[in-house]
């Protein structure tokens, strides 16, 4: 495949070894159907060399032509390799083999937290304990998120509420959570609220919310779906 072959990576860049999403599907599908890296590259006529790095690489990217020939080859969906698959609702495919629930390291859960994007802000009202997703952001320690004056004001006066983010991976069984106890506050200083407003929150509800609130967390912990290899006998 001219012109595709790596020489170097980035300063900064993840290193070989560390496979992306999209490759972790491709392996996952190979094992269901059984095909080496050497086999799929014959079959889907792509260079093996190529292939074998963007199986151990999250900075190697496909071509969508490569994805089509590799998803051919594997009797797939390029859908279904990006984990796109909207056809059924979330965790109606089957579970792993071997599951495994691990607990995650406060490191990773902040690591998965700073990525920002939607979570779900869970406190308490009237009709009973609510989840409402939000746009946040990860700064400082802190979650940050967008609302209008009413619900902070309501947020505010939680002695404690809760945030949950998480992630299902339908094509390879996995998935993790991070849930977030803290307490919440307006942000009213000025300089902070300058200093805030530079993050990325435009609230997709859209409408006049334009308050923002911080989650001090006092706890923060994490789970994580993993497989387990299977025990066979001697």
């Amino acid at each position: 495949m001219s012109g595709m072959t790596p020489t170097s990576h980035p300063e900064g860049s993840a290193a070989p070894g560390t496979p992306g999403d999209l490759a972790r599907r491709v392996l996952h599908r190979q094992g269901e159907v059984g095909l080496s890296t050497e086999e799929l590259a014959q079959q889907a006529g792509i260079d093996p060399t190529y292939l074998k790095y963007f199986e151990s690489s999250a900075d190697a990217r496909l071509s969508a032509g490569t994805l089509n020939l590799i998803a051919l080859a594997l009797d797939t969906s390029p859908l279904a390799l990006e984990g796109a698959d909207v056809a059924r609702p979330m965790a109606q495919g089957r579970g792993g083999r071997h599951p495994a629930l691990a607990p995650l390291t406060k490191k990773h859960c902040e690591a998965h937290l700073a990525a920002g994007g939607v979570g779900r802000v869970v406190y308490s009202t009237e009709r009973g304990p609510v989840a409402i997703p939000v746009n946040f952001e990860f700064t400082d320690g802190n979650i940050i998120l967008s609302t209008d004056l009413e619900k902070a004001n309501h947020l505010e006066e939680q002695a404690m509420i809760g945030f949950e983010i998480d992630r299902v991976d339908e094509a390879v069984s996995e998935g993790w959570s991070v849930l977030v106890s803290g307490q919440a506050r307006r942000v009213d200083d000025p300089e902070e609220v300058v200093r805030l407003s530079s993050l990325d929150l435009e609230p997709w509800a859209g409408g006049t919310r334009h308050v923002l609130v911080k989650i001090a967390p006092v706890t923060v912990t994490g789970r994580v779906i993993v497989h387990e290899a299977e025990l066979t006998a001697d």
